[in-house]
């Protein structure tokens, strides 16, 4: 409503540019997006052109295409892009006010469900259809191709992979082009069925491994897909695995703030994580050490996948550090994904010269771990964000499809 006021206040308006996400869901609405474009559409009417970017982790819908001339969906994962589509979907405005040409999008939903771990654009079932857009978009008919890879969290009968493609009105070869690259999505289907490692496999290992460090990506409770950070599966394998040179990131503002207020060199036993909810493992009681307290502001050194959200500055609350025989924990009071290898430098921890970095995120810690880790492990722990989508029970998802029903999700 804020918003809408706004626009009403800025009339009339030459164009519009949106920063959208895409997989909005509210307690009334399962596509938020395609509602905010309509009311956007409504107001400035027919021939006021409007740009929308999106995550790719957009559900688009059909919506949301009628409603807008051309969506830009981010094509990198982790998401380095944003800023260069955000000045893309700046230019196609402008090129649409000076053309004055219509557009005609088409929008293609193989039946094909990802979770986060398989949203990765360096690798399939997304790699190839992007390489393939790469080639495509050379055609100067075509505006934009934006290869979706859906977020499979939210329930809604348009949530999965898509390709919008736009052109230059025409509509046949928006849909040709949609419709090709979604078929090279479908072949490498079974890339979809990547689950990662156990937690009790991962953790061994990473303890046998000679690569340090070593990274277990905590995909379960993955912070950037909307969980609470405070899991301790991985923390607790650790532990009962006698693990050594190991950090984990756990967000538990009543922990932060016992070890803070007790101060460095204090001992503590107390109880961390799992205090959100019953899906990410039980509090952990830890007898421990205080290393190192802080007031947990960071300033980002590289480019964030989660910097275009909170900017380069970052607060993580009261953080203290504590540890556990050989085991590290910065506990944060706000939940922090690990978009930026300063989350645990600032906090007096070098990642480089530790054996095991647990992480809480999927695909988006690759953007600053990657650089160092000498070898990572996706790890399917449980939690609202886990790589086995069979644990949840949709109701609105549009059926049958690839992994969930295998074979009887059909597509061409």
């Amino acid at each position: 409503d804020r918003f809408l006021e706004y626009l009403e206040r800025c009339l009339p308006v030459d164009g519009v540019v949106l920063s959208l996400h895409g997989a909005m869901v509210s307690e009334d609405q399962l596509d938020c997006e395609g509602e905010i474009l309509a009311e956007v559409r409504r107001r400035v009417g027919l021939n006021c052109p409007i740009v929308a970017t999106l995550d790719m982790h957009g559900n688009v819908s059909p919506r949301m295409v009628e409603e807008a001339n051309v969506l830009v969906g981010f094509r990198c994962n982790p998401h380095t892009d944003a800023y260069d589509r955000g000045v893309e979907a700046v230019k196609i405005v402008e090129q649409l006010l000076n053309d004055r040409t219509p557009t005609a999008s088409s929008l293609i939903h193989p039946p094909l469900l990802l979770n986060a771990l398989n949203t990765w654009t360096e690798k399939d079932p997304l790699y190839s259809v992007h390489q393939a857009a790469k080639g495509l978009l050379k055609d100067e008919r075509i505006i934009n191709i934006s290869v979706m890879g859906g977020f499979g969290y939210a329930d809604t009968p348009d949530t999965g992979m898509s390709v919008v493609t736009s052109t230059k009105d025409d509509k046949a070869l928006a849909d040709q082009v949609s419709r090709e690259l979604a078929e090279i999505a479908w072949k490498h289907r079974s890339a979809a069925g990547y689950l990662g490692e156990d937690p009790v496999t991962a953790v061994e290992r990473a303890m046998r491994s000679n690569r340090r460090p070593v990274v277990l990506a905590d995909v379960g409770d993955n912070i950037g897909g909307g969980t609470p950070g405070d899991g301790t599966v991985l923390l607790q394998t650790l532990l009962d695995k006698g693990a050594e040179g190991a950090v984990v990131v756990i967000a538990d503002e009543q922990a932060a703030a016992t070890a803070y207020n007790a101060g460095i060199g204090s001992w503590l036993e107390m109880e961390v994580g799992g205090k959100h909810d019953c899906l990410h493992g039980d509090p952990v009681c830890l007898r421990c050490v205080v290393e190192n307290i802080s007031e947990g502001h960071f300033r980002i050194s590289g480019k964030d996948h989660f910097a275009n959200l909170y900017g380069n500055e970052v607060n993580m609350g009261l953080c203290a550090v504590v540890r556990c025989g050989r085991v590290r924990v910065l506990l944060t009071s706000k939940r922090t994904p690990p978009g930026d290898l300063n989350q645990i430098r600032s906090q007096g921890i070098e990642p480089t010269s530790q054996s095991i970095l647990v992480v809480k995120s999927a695909v988006a810690f690759r953007g600053a771990y990657g650089s160092i880790a000498g070898e990572i492990i996706e790890v399917n722990t449980p939690g609202l964000c886990t790589s086995d989508l069979r644990s949840f029970n949709y109701k609105n998802l549009t059926r049958p499809v690839y992994p969930l029903d295998g074979d009887l999700a059909t597509f061409g």
